[in-house]
């Protein structure tokens, strides 16, 4: 009888815990640019058509550097769908918003599209290594090339752009928070840099 008065106090209790605030698992999102009305944008019809990540952080769960070659995934915060998704989804509608690419499909558009962009994710972690000053950083390597003939032409842009922004605080919210501002910072840096590169292309 003890034994079984034993067994049932650690059930209630592991279930009690793990129905507490400090066990329950959160999922987060990139945020999303509203659209703009399209006025002025060039005539191309842009596609995204691949957002890939380093195998390093293809998680869904956070990750977290502690050392020069140690990371740690958080159990309880992370993705709400796939990073690969997540990130999609805001950078479309960061060109979108932009209006310096072009029109901006969506997958499985009818549109046949002139440009193709697409992006490799190399970085994608909450740098914890100097405890004092946690950061959220971001690295991508950004391509666009268009499209003739349903055959890959020219390339317009092709480089790997980075940002690393100080979290608040010690949190997945605030890690969350941090990335939402790189990737913002990026996708300005790479609309600048993409207008610079073609700015005979659309006067």
């Amino acid at each position: 009888m003890r034994s079984l008065a034993f067994i049932l106090f650690i059930t209630s209790l592991l279930a009690g815990c793990a129905s507490g605030p400090n066990w329950t698992r959160r999922v987060y999102s990139f945020s999303l640019a509203a659209d703009p009305p399209i006025t002025n944008a060039p005539g191309s019809i842009v596609a995204l058509n691949r957002v890939a990540i380093s195998p390093l952080f293809q998680s869904r769960s956070f990750t977290y550097r502690t050392g020069d070659n140690s990371y740690e995934q958080d159990p309880y915060a992370g993705f709400m769908i796939s990073p690969e998704r997540a990130l999609g989804e805001s950078i479309r509608a960061s060109m979108r918003a932009g209006g310096g690419f072009g029109r901006v499909v969506e997958p499985g558009s009818s549109l046949i599209p002139t440009l193709i962009a697409e992006v490799f994710v190399t970085e994608l972690y909450g740098d914890f290594r100097n405890p004092k000053q946690p950061v959220g950083k971001m690295e991508l390597h950004f391509l666009c090339y268009e499209i003739n003939d349903g055959n890959p032409g020219r390339i317009l842009l092709d480089k790997v752009f980075a940002h690393e922004s100080p979290l608040t605080a010690k949190s997945p919210g605030a890690l969350m928070a941090a990335w939402d501002t790189d990737l913002h910072d990026i996708m300005q840096t790479i609309e600048a840099e993409y207008a610079k590169a073609n700015r005979h292309e659309h006067p």
